[in-house]
């Protein structure tokens, strides 16, 4: 769930108590430490366990310019090596020496929806020339409908003319060269990944974090990342750039270069049946763990590996309860104990709202050592169910301060007026559930698809490690 959920849901929680709706009521906010013990957990995760939290790869695939805070990044010739291979960026310079225009014909693979692939042939323009920027000299190329829009920005190339030119660094025969791109190429992504998850089954972890895109005018480019177990595929998608609130503004990527794909030497899992997306705010990190699967050794992944672990237990809630007790009677608030009542239930509140989700949470560490699975009724950021849990809140508080009011300002039975405040939550919710069948079927179809895969073989049966 959101943030604003978890803190709308830790003021319910509060008003549940009548000493502490009446100090509200007094114009006394103490009751909305409530509130923030809500949010509590995902403040400790995000503020400091993210960062924090041990990476074994940082994937970059546009490194930031650090004065604009956004990529390309502006380089010099002489920064450049192998191991940017793929990456995005800037390099203002001369035009040394046209090294061959012409024509010709590429063919590459496209994969369509229903993953199978096509090769395509199409016809290309092409320039490549050396660019100097003072520190070096580096070969650019540009073709297909990147070198029509390189000329129509720039004109025609000749020796001698300052250019800054975009693209992603390749390694060729003669050594580094620029690509001519408006986006990274995929390839480095899904080769780091499909890395991880081997070195993962040898040793058993590796944790990956995916940065994302971030591009002049607050934009993203958007990037797919599909893991495909029967395949043995990790496949990047370059996708389009988007705003920060996901709407695709087109500056699609051609084909030729779209997609990244590498192939996995050991059996994987996904645990769910839909690819990552990285668009706006921050990446993702990724989990590869060795696990065992009925009966065969396989690599799973783990959403944000660093997210609901102890911070979102119940334990946790207890702690927190303790210590809001401690503090304010210490302080002398009269209401401490329903107070630390209140923080304590609306700590649990969150922890049971994200155990509606995916991830599932670490429940009563030290007794429990790892997350229980969530019910999958929804994505964290489903509007549905935000909408109907924080809709349901704000029906708790408005029947709390009601019922703890004399006279009553809502003169109506108690269940009365919470079935006539809470029936737009009750539809939600009822809607998110029926949805939730559909999705776990898909995902116990996955399951038992994977348990009869060939793919999930012994490896010495496929030669592997």
């Amino acid at each position: 769930m959101r943030g604003f959920t978890h803190y709308i849901s830790g003021l319910a929680a509060a008003t549940f108590f009548a000493a502490l709706v009446g100090d509200l009521r007094l114009g006394i906010l103490i009751p909305v430490i409530a509130a923030a013990a809500a949010y509590f957990p995902d403040f400790v995760d995000f503020k400091f366990g993210k960062f924090l939290a041990r990476r074994d790869y940082e994937i970059d695939p546009a490194p930031w310019d650090e004065k604009k805070h956004y990529a390309p990044k502006l380089v010099k010739v002489s920064e450049l090596s192998e191991e940017n291979r793929y990456q995005f960026f800037a390099i203002e310079g001369t035009v040394k020496d046209i090294l061959a225009r012409g024509s010709g014909k590429v063919s590459y693979k496209v994969l369509r929806e229903d993953g199978s692939e096509e090769t395509v042939t199409e016809e290309y323009n092409s320039i490549v020339f050396t660019l100097n920027d003072g520190t070096g000299k580096i070969t650019v190329e540009a073709f297909g409908d990147d070198y029509e829009f390189f000329e129509e920005e720039f004109g025609k190339i000749e020796e001698g003319k300052k250019l800054l030119v975009f693209g992603y660094v390749d390694v060729g025969e003669e050594g580094l060269k620029l690509v001519v791109s408006d986006a990274p190429h995929p390839q480095g992504i899904a080769d780091t990944i499909a890395r991880a998850i081997e070195e993962a089954y040898r040793e058993g972890e590796r944790i990956v974090k995916i940065h994302n895109i971030r591009l002049p005018g607050d934009v993203y480019r958007r990037f797919l990342v599909h893991l495909d177990p029967p395949k043995r595929e990790v496949r990047v998608e370059m996708g389009p750039i988007v705003t920060p609130g996901g709407v695709a503004i087109g500056g699609d990527v051609p084909e030729y270069r779209k997609y990244g794909v590498a192939k996995v030497s050991v059996p994987f899992i996904k645990t769910y049946p839909k690819p990552t997306r990285i668009d706006s705010f921050s990446g993702p990190e990724i989990a590869f763990r060795r696990a065992q699967f009925r009966g065969k050794t396989v690599v799973k992944d783990r959403f944000l590996p660093w997210h609901h672990g102890f911070s979102h237990s119940l334990t946790m809630g207890m702690i927190i309860g303790l210590v809001v007790f401690a503090f304010f009677k210490l302080i002398g608030y009269e209401h401490a104990t329903e107070l630390a009542l209140a923080s304590m239930i609306g700590q649990w509140l969150h922890v049971f709202e994200d155990q509606l989700g995916f991830m599932g949470s670490n429940l009563l560490p030290p007794i429990t050592k790892d997350v229980v699975p969530g019910f999958k009724l929804g994505e964290s950021g489903s509007g549905l169910t935000n909408f109907s849990t924080a809709w349901l809140m704000i029906a708790f508080m408005i029947w709390n301060f009601n019922r703890f009011t004399d006279p009553r300002p809502i003169p109506m039975s108690d269940a009365k007026l919470l079935l006539l405040l809470a029936w737009p939550s009750i539809i939600g919710f009822g809607i998110a559930i029926v949805k939730s069948f559909r999705l776990r079927r898909e995902i116990s179809e996955l399951m038992d698809y994977y348990t009869n895969l060939e793919a999930f073989e012994e490896m010495e049966e496929v030669g592997g490690i």
